[in-house]
């Protein structure tokens, strides 16, 4: 009786250890689908996982088609006309170099600087709004985001968890608490 008292602290925390590790694993995965009781849903059905491939699938989507409604947009606050006026700002802080040539006049560095930026600029505007959407229509880039969504099987990912990340990170977990437990059963035998 005197060994068996101690014992108990290194079984609980390995059983604290196990239930740490098993409540991640039933967060990310358990269950699969939509629980209801009474008609009424259950916060956190289905779990996180299963939960946030369709999310995922959405946003990209949304994403999409967010962006090709930006390439129709000309004003200034739209995304893409943000993205080519840093393109143009970034040129013209690139082209420094133009500063150092002194047998040139101020006025003409200027010039040149504002149409390399100009060109860099131009060039990204129609790669950003014309090429880009050309090579989503033409490889039709929707099907292959509902291909993803077809493809994309959380059991897998699931498969992969079990077997890399919570074999690996229960026995971790479990050796930790071992110890803890060990130092706790220790300490209990010190004072006792």
């Amino acid at each position: 009786m005197f060994i068996i008292k101690p014992l108990i602290f290194i079984v609980v925390n390995m059983l604290f250890g196990f239930l740490y590790v098993y409540a991640i694993k039933i967060f990310l995965f358990i269950p699969s689908k939509k629980k209801k009781i009474f008609e009424k849903h259950i916060p956190f059905t289905p779990a996180f996982v299963y939960r946030k491939k369709s999310w995922l699938i959405k946003k990209i989507k949304t994403m999409v088609n967010d962006y090709i409604n930006d390439t129709k947009n000309d004003a200034d606050d739209s995304r893409i006309a943000k993205w080519e006026q840093k393109v143009f700002q970034k040129t013209w802080d690139k082209i420094t170099f133009m500063d150092d040539l002194k047998f040139i006049p101020r006025t003409i560095r200027d010039n040149i600087k504002y149409f390399i930026s100009t060109i860099v600029f131009e060039v990204v505007k129609q790669f950003l709004r014309t090429f880009v959407p050309y090579l989503m229509g033409k490889y039709e880039l929707n099907k292959y985001i509902e291909l993803l969504d077809k493809k994309l099987e959380v059991d897998i990912i699931k498969e992969y968890f079990n077997k890399y990340i919570y074999k690996y990170v229960l026995m971790f977990v479990l050796a930790v608490h071992f110890l803890i437990g060990l130092g706790n059963m220790l300490i209990y035998l010190c004072i006792k």
